[in-house]
């Protein structure tokens, strides 16, 4: 547990802001990151850097890899299924970029920029869930 007098408040009562140390706050996102899925046999085949990191010992398992760099990296712990309908719907933004041929589909777009834009695959969805739409 981090000692409380590492964070420090500043801004009104109502109204705070807490600033952290950017390790203090890699080490707490670490703890939460350890309860997200990874499906490991997909998270290999799509990084072949961390597949070669496991054969040469460097690291264990896919988790291992996702909870101490690939989620700091914008990588995906598992294949994210897109509603393309309701993505769509909710980002016109993408659907002009789709209609413009910038993106194939809303699953393309997840994948390759909206998931680091912080874009939601479908409603309700988050790193810890199922992926069931």
């Amino acid at each position: 547990m981090v000692p409380f007098g590492q964070l420090t408040s500043c801004g009104s009562y109502r109204g705070r802001y807490v600033e952290v140390k950017e390790d203090v706050l890699r080490d707490v996102l670490r703890l939460l990151l350890s309860r997200v899925l990874v499906d490991e046999e997909w998270y290999l085949r799509t990084n072949g850097d961390v597949h070669a990191a496991i054969r040469s010992g460097d690291l264990q398992t896919a988790q291992e890899h996702y909870v101490a760099f690939g989620y700091f990296e914008d990588r995906l712990p598992r294949q994210v299924r897109v509603d393309e309908k309701w993505y769509l719907e909710k980002y016109q933004d993408v659907a002009d970029a789709i209609e413009l041929g910038k993106f194939q589909s809303a699953e393309h777009h997840f994948n390759v920029a909206g998931f680091k834009e912080g874009r939601l695959p479908h409603e309700g969805w988050d790193l810890f869930g199922a992926d069931e739409l």
